[in-house]
C-alpha cells in the first residue's frame, strides 16, 4: 500500500477527552517493550502541565476516524528557555515506511522554530516522564531520529530487579529508625526535605507527583525525634518504576536506603508485578543494587537531541 499523495484522507486533531482512549490504544498496540495503564498515559498528556497542543501532532484517518500516528511534545518550567521534549511518538504499523513519520516530525520542527525553540530532546522530560531517552531496543525509532538530525548523548542505564528476591515484609523499625508510607500530614515536610537536601534537579517535584497516587507511593524514614531523614519513591513514572531516593549525607551507609528500597519493592510486589525497574542508575549505584537485589542492567536508553537553527 502506498500512501504518497493521499494525505487529504488524513487530518490532524488535538488531543482531547473524546479521543484520548483511541490514541492511548494506538500507543499500546504499536510500542514494544513498554506499556502504561491508561491513567498514567492521561496523567502524562492532558494532565501534564507542560503538554504542548501546538507541538503535539495526532494524525487521524478521516475515513475510519482512527488515529494512525501520534507525537507528544512537552515543555518544562525547570528547563532552559527555548527547549522542548518529545515525550513519545508512534506510527501505526500498517502506515509505516510511507513518509508519515517524517512528515510529522518535519512539521513539529517547523512549528518549534516558529515558537523560538532552539533545542528539542527525546525523553528525559523530568519531572513527569516515561522514559529517559530512546530505548535502544526500538531500533527503528533510534535511526528515524538520527535520519532527522538528532544526536545522542551517552547512554542511561535502568536496572531490572526480580521481585521473587523480596520474600519477607520489611521491618517498621530498625536501629532506631522508623519506616512508613508517607501520609498527607507529612506531604509538605517530605517535599521540603527533598528540596533542601537534594536541591539540584527535579527530585522534589517527582516525589510530590507520587502524592497524587492512591495510596501514595513514597516511603519515608524518621529518627527518634520524628524527623524525616530519608525517602524512596516508586511507580511515579510507570507502575513498578523505582526512584528517586535519598538519605541524609550524615546517615548514609547505615542501611536506611536499603530498607526504604525494600519497602518500595515490597509495595510493588503487592500490586501483582513480578519485576521492578530502577530508574536512571550509574556508577557505583549499579553495583549497590546488583548486590542488594541481584538487579541487572536492562534496558539501556540514549537521550537524543537536535539543535534548531
Amino acid at each position: 500500500m502506498n500512501y504518497k499523495g493521499t494525505f487529504d484522507k488524513f487530518d490532524y486533531r488535538h488531543l482531547a477527552p473524546e479521543n484520548i482512549q483511541s490514541i492511548y490504544q494506538l500507543f499500546e498496540n504499536n510500542t514494544d517493550f513498554f506499556s502504561l495503564p491508561f491513567d498514567y498515559f492521561q496523567r502524562g498528556t492532558l494532565e501534564d502541565d507542560g503538554f504542548e497542543q501546538d507541538l503535539s501532532l495526532f494524525l487521524f484517518n478521516s475515513e475510519t476516524d482512527q488515529p494512525i500516528a501520534a507525537f507528544i511534545t512537552v515543555t518544562r518550567k525547570n528547563a532552559k528557555i527555548g527547549q522542548c521534549f518529545l515525550k513519545g511518538c508512534v506510527v501505526e504499523g500498517a502506515y509505516r515506511r510511507h513518509g508519515i513519520g517524517s512528515k510529522i516530525i518535519t512539521e513539529i520542527l517547523k512549528r518549534a522554530k516558529e515558537k523560538n525553540i532552539s533545542k528539542i530532546f527525546y525523553g528525559a522530560s523530568v519531572p513527569n516522564y516515561w522514559q529517559p531517552g530512546v530505548d535502544i531496543r526500538h531500533t527503528s525509532l533510534f535511526f528515524f531520529l538520527k535520519k532527522h538530525g538528532f544526536k545522542s548523548h551517552r547512554p542511561i542505564f535502568n536496572l531490572t530487579a526480580s521481585l521473587t528476591e523480596v520474600k519477607d515484609k520489611p521491618v517498621l523499625e530498625k536501629n532506631g529508625y522508623k519506616y512508613e508510607r508517607v501520609q498527607a500530614k507529612d506531604f509538605e515536610k517530605t517535599f521540603r526535605f527533598v528540596k533542601k537536601q537534594f536541591p539540584r534537579g527535579t527530585w522534589a517535584e517527582e516525589v510530590q507527583l507520587s502524592f497524587n497516587i492512591d495510596p501514595p507511593t513514597t516511603f519515608i524514614a524518621k529518627n527518634d525525634r520524628n524527623e524525616i531523614i530519608g525517602w524512596a519513591t516508586h511507580s511515579q513514572f510507570f507502575p513498578g518504576s523505582f526512584g528517586p531516593t535519598g538519605v541524609l549525607d550524615s546517615l548514609r551507609r547505615k542501611g536506611i536506603g536499603t530498607e526504604l528500597f525494600l519497602w518500595c519493592l515490597w509495595d510493588i510486589k503487592q500490586n501483582g508485578l513480578k519485576t521492578g525497574e530502577i530508574m536512571w542508575v550509574n556508577g557505583d549505584t549499579i553495583k549497590f543494587y546488583s548486590k542488594a537485589i541481584r538487579a541487572y542492567i536492562s534496558p539501556i536508553f540514549y537521550p537524543m537531541y537536535k539543535k534548531l537553527k
